[in-house]
């Protein structure tokens, strides 16, 4: 696992080009973190770097938005944030977004964890302050070393490796009780 701290949404989406950059299909990438800690922000910067333009719309009312990258990839979008494990992630069409010529992007992961295979790359977003964040990804070795060079390479600052979820939050800085 890698850590990584954002400083502000500029930041964000530059690690959004560097693991742009990094993946290749099939991948299945989970993005987690509470509300408002940049993953659409986070996706969203991923597929403008990959090639797609136009509207790139949150799909947390329809489930999935799915587009073509500038190589021809399918990259789909997936927010589960309304859907709940159990039936309604059972119905899901997992098949239609999963797939070998895919990179699949999905915040709110836990609902359909039964069904979603292990990901290729998880990234967990922390509020650290009211304006920073914390990027921990978790890959394989070749991945997570890839995509620490070339954030380095970009100004990111890359604070190793650290199976520990302490101390990526400040409460006080965000205005809550410790």
């Amino acid at each position: 696992m890698i850590r990584l701290t954002l400083a502000s949404p500029t930041q964000t989406r530059k690690l959004a080009r560097v693991l742009a950059a990094q993946l290749r299909p099939p991948a299945l990438v989970t993005v987690e973190g509470e509300l408002g800690t940049g993953k659409t922000t986070l996706v969203r910067g991923i597929l403008r770097a990959r090639g797609v333009r136009g509207t790139v719309a949150s799909p947390s009312f329809t489930l999935a938005q799915s587009y073509h990258g500038r190589d021809g990839e399918r990259l789909h979008h997936l927010d589960l944030y309304r859907l709940s494990r159990g039936r309604d992630a059972d119905l899901f069409a997992w098949d239609d977004y999963l797939g070998p010529g895919a990179i699949t992007f999905v915040e709110w992961p836990a609902a359909g964890s039964d069904a979603l295979p292990p990901p290729d790359l998880r990234i967990e977003l922390r509020h650290r302050t009211r304006t920073s964040r914390t990027a921990r990804l978790s890959a394989d070795a070749a991945l997570e070393a890839a995509v620490a060079a070339a954030a380095e390479d970009v100004g990111l600052v890359v604070t190793g490796r650290d199976p520990s979820a302490e101390g990526d939050r400040d409460p006080a800085a965000t205005g809550e009780a410790p």
